[in-house]
Parts: structure tokens; sequence; C-alpha cells
């Protein structure tokens, strides 16, 4: 009995203290180290399964697939609750004119001083909109892509390859987290846990 009193004492304590450190991660500017984004088109994946019949997609779509690797900074073993990554991409459509398109990515339970990927992705029909071909996208009709890393409403860190340039132009949704996409199943333990979504 004395051993088991002893033993639930322990994992109290130990949970106590597992908590005490994930609640006491305190961030600010610059504790987000985020890497320049990569960004390339990507076909739509096809999948293959069972009990049903396999159909030829003979021209699957591009998909612009956008990519950072970041780092929180901070005590080894601290957990960050979650962090909102807020993607902006900028193109000039058909006509010339400058177009932002911005989305939001929540991810979870991030643990300090280890590497992790956040992706977020733009659907075939939004491009095909905007550069005026439905089937085919090159990623060289991307003119900026920018992220910008919330922590409790306070921005703690982002990456842009050219300034903040979304400012000048009020941004549009159509920036599609990675679990909104065919891509959710795919590469799943690459990339930061995502906050399910409640729809």
């Amino acid at each position: 009995m004395k051993s088991l009193l002893a033993l639930a004492a322990t994992l109290s304590v130990l949970t106590a203290a597992s908590l005490h450190a994930q609640q006491q991660v305190q961030l600010k500017l610059g504790d987000v180290d985020v890497k320049s984004p990569v960004f390339e088109a990507q076909k739509t994946p096809n999948f293959q399964a069972g009990d049903v019949k396999s159909k030829n997609v003979p021209n699957p779509r591009d998909w612009l697939e956008i990519e950072v690797e970041f780092e929180v900074k901070g005590a080894r073993g601290a957990v960050v609750k979650d962090l909102l990554f807020r993607y902006y991409v900028g193109f000039r459509d058909t006509a010339g004119t400058p177009r932002v398109l911005t989305g939001d990515v929540k991810h979870i339970n991030i643990s300090a001083g280890e590497t992790f990927f956040s992706a977020a992705y733009i659907a075939p029909n939004t491009l095909g909109e905007i550069t005026g071909d439905f089937r085919r996208f090159q990623s060289s009709a991307v003119e900026a892509v920018g992220v910008e890393v919330y922590y409790n409403g306070v921005i703690v860190g982002g990456t842009t390859t050219k300034g903040k340039f979304w400012e000048a132009i009020s941004p549009q949704p159509g920036v599609l987290g990675k679990a909104d996409t065919p891509f959710a199943l795919l590469w799943i333990d690459r990339y930061a846990d995502v906050e399910k979504s409640s729809r």
C-alpha cells in the first residue's frame, strides 16, 4: 500500500511539473525561427483503394505547395500548446493586377528545440482563376511568399521572400492547410500536428 501511495505521489509530482513546463512557455518576437519558404507545384495524389474500381486520371491537376521549416527556441522538452501560421502568397493575374491569397494553419503541441515543418496549399481551381490555366501551374507564377507566426495573438516569428508585400494589397482567402487537401494523409511524420477542424 505504501509503495502504491509513493508511486501515486511521484506521478502526481511529475504530471504537475509537466503541466507547469507547458504553462510557463512564454514566447516573444524571434522565438520561432522560420526558414525561407520552399514552394513548388504538386500533382493531385493518386491513391489506390480496395473494393472499388480503379479509374484512370489521365491529367492530374497541379496544386501549389508551400513549406517552411521552423523551430521554437526554449528549454528542451518545453511544449508550446499552439502556434498559428498565417500564409500569404502573391501573384499577378491575367490582367497584370497584383493578388494576394492568405490562409491559416494552426499547429499544436510543439516541442521547443526540435525541427518541424509546416505546409499549406492552393487548389488548382484557385490557381486557374488567377493564371488562366486550369490544368497546369508553373511555380514561377508566384511573385512572393510570406509567413507570420502568432502565439496568443502576438507575432513571434515569420519569413518572407519580399518584405511585407501583403500590407499593400488586401489579401483574399485561398490558402489551405494540408488537412483540407488530398495531401492530408501523406508525409504525416514530417509535419507538426495540426488542430483538427470542428466541421
